[in-house]
């Protein structure tokens, strides 16, 4: 895909006529624009150029594609589209797209342009993508404050929040990819996101322009001349399934209580508690493989490790051949039992359903240990 997007990398010089502006992606379902995307727009009937560069483009065939994604190492590219083709493509998916065009002088549009046509070439297309640092809306954020003197109203705009907090504003509706994100991110996405990171989300970065200025040797402007609706999707209400986190590990948690407690079945409490163990070890594993094993520093330092132990694996194995190992079974309670009794205030924020899978961890681990 980058290499059919990138066909054209000349330099040309732009008329009076032109016109640059960024170009702001509603979310839509598919999992890689559920936050949104960005792009720049440039315009010059003269030249006859209606070109978006988009810096959000990807070679699912390229070798390696989904090892590479998960160890941190994915590619993106700078490719071109034709303007018609995208409004099109919004259109097909059901998809807002707002304009905001720049307030530009002939020089900062021309600096614009030329900066995107050198990216445009071979050898300065791609770059390692970065969720949270280097994306396709962060890439415009830095091309404005390398070829104007922006300037942002950071009061306006600016909310004390982490990056955590920043993501769930668009996961109401997704409750398991949202309890996905909360489960695999660690505790470096739970610091206040400054104002000029706010900005990997596209969202943010249209607000934080709407509030910008430039200046010049006797004026101050908003940098956004005008804005507009390219293509307002149609309103489609969200469906949430009933059978959300909450609710599975809910039922989880009940249904350890009743094996261990109620139900006098050995045999069953055995295969469920090692179930159990095993799968929150195998979550463990999970977790350190993308903390020591990927480039996502976003992953690092993640405290669900606390909980979802990888000898859990070892230890269902000693629960299914009725093996004793109390004193780990002590330890792991203790531990399961000092994170629920600091949920709230929890260096990292857990997901709520993790409130119901320790209470069953703790149940398991206090009636191994008897």
């Amino acid at each position: 895909m980058c290499s059919l997007a990138t066909m054209s990398y000349g330099q040309y010089y732009l008329t009076d006529k032109a016109q640059i502006s960024v170009l702001t992606y509603s979310p839509v379902s598919t999992i890689h624009t559920v936050f949104g995307h960005s792009s720049i727009r440039v315009y010059d009937p003269v030249n006859q150029i209606n070109t978006v560069y988009n810096y959000g483009m990807f070679d699912y065939d390229a070798p390696n594609f989904t090892l590479k994604f998960i160890k941190g190492k994915m590619l993106y590219c700078l490719g071109i589209q034709d303007y018609s083709q995208v409004v099109a493509y919004v259109q097909y998916r059901n998809q807002s797209l707002e304009e905001q065009v720049l307030d530009l002088d002939s020089k900062q549009k021309q600096d614009i342009y030329l900066f995107l046509q050198n990216n445009l070439k071979p050898e300065n297309k791609d770059y390692y993508y970065d969720f949270f640092y280097d994306n396709c809306a962060t890439r415009i954020r830095d091309i404005l404050d390398s070829t104007t003197n922006i300037t942002y109203d950071t009061a306006a705009v600016f909310k004390a929040v982490t990056f955590r907090d920043l993501l769930q504003e668009y996961t109401p509706a997704k409750p398991w990819l949202e309890f996905g994100i909360d489960l695999i991110l660690g505790l470096n996405v739970d610091k206040t996101a400054a104002f000029e990171h706010q900005m990997f989300l596209p969202d943010y970065l249209n607000q934080s322009l709407a509030v910008a200025t430039i200046s010049t040797d006797s004026t101050t402007k908003s940098i956004v001349k005008n804005t507009r609706t390219i293509h307002q999707a149609t309103e489609v209400e969200a469906s949430v399934s009933w059978l959300t986190p909450n609710v599975v590990f809910g039922l989880l948690f009940a249904l350890t209580l009743l094996l261990n407690f109620v139900i006098q079945k050995e045999r069953l409490r055995h295969i469920w508690n090692g179930i159990f163990l095993f799968i929150s070890g195998v979550a463990g594993v999970i977790f350190l493989t993308v903390w020591f094993g990927t480039e996502h520093v976003t992953t690092y330092n993640n405290l669900n490790v606390l909980w979802a132990f990888p000898v859990n694996i070892i230890a269902a194995i000693q629960v299914w051949r009725k093996q004793k190992m109390k004193k780990y079974f002590a330890v792991i309670t203790i531990v399961n039992s000092l994170i629920l009794l600091t949920f709230p205030i929890f260096p990292q924020e857990l997901a709520t359903p993790v409130f119901f899978i320790l209470l069953s961890l703790i149940m398991i681990g206090y009636k191994q240990f008897k």
